[in-house]
């Protein structure tokens, strides 16, 4: 029982010991952050890949370059519907074999507009990853010059739970972007 009343006693000392020595060695770091506070800002990436005009340009030119797909495929679905319309309304004055080659017609167009919408999709996808990828880079270009700018030491933009509207720069590095959207020649332009 002594043994473990000295174990005790020994141990407290080494703990006592050891917070000193962890209290002396964050005496400089105390004294550093409140001479040099750091300059931390938040920023909602998603809101800048979605309201930037460098998004929405995008958008616009992939919308731009897949409408004559687009407009081939509701031609294709009109067509579909006009020979299911014209099958049904002719149903009753058609031979069994009449039917038949019509439903196949119909069949064979619905295939062939399915695939055309797959590949359709698949291009379009291919492209938005290109085109989202590109707004990637510019996005981080804009808030490191905003940080750079401002003198920020430490930008954040993923994971973040809370943050207080004192320390959100979205909407200056929204307002960046747009700015060097505006200016002819930016590389930032599209």
């Amino acid at each position: 029982m002594v043994q473990n009343l000295n174990g005790i006693k020994h141990m407290r000392q080494w703990l006592a010991v050891g917070f000193v020595t962890v209290w002396l060695g964050f005496q400089p770091l105390q004294t550093w952050a409140q001479s040099d506070a750091v300059k931390v800002g938040v920023v909602n990436v998603a809101v800048l890949l979605e309201q930037s005009p460098q998004a929405k340009s995008a958008s616009a030119g992939l919308e731009q370059e897949f409408s004559a797909q687009q407009q081939e495929l509701i031609n294709l679905n009109s067509q579909m519907e006009q020979k299911q319309s014209e099958l049904n309304r002719d149903r009753l004055a058609m031979t069994e074999s009449q039917q038949n080659l019509r439903e196949r017609e119909v069949a064979i167009l619905g295939r062939e507009i399915q695939r055309k919408r797959n590949d359709v999709q698949e291009l379009l996808n291919i492209r938005r990853n290109e085109e989202l990828a590109k707004l990637q880079n510019v996005v981080n270009d804009a808030i490191r010059a905003v940080g750079q700018r401002e003198g920020f030491d430490l930008i954040l933009y993923e994971g973040i739970a809370f943050t207080s509207s004192r320390i959100d720069l979205t909407e200056q590095v929204l307002q960046y972007m747009t700015e060097l959207h505006e200016q002819p020649g930016s590389n930032f332009n599209r």
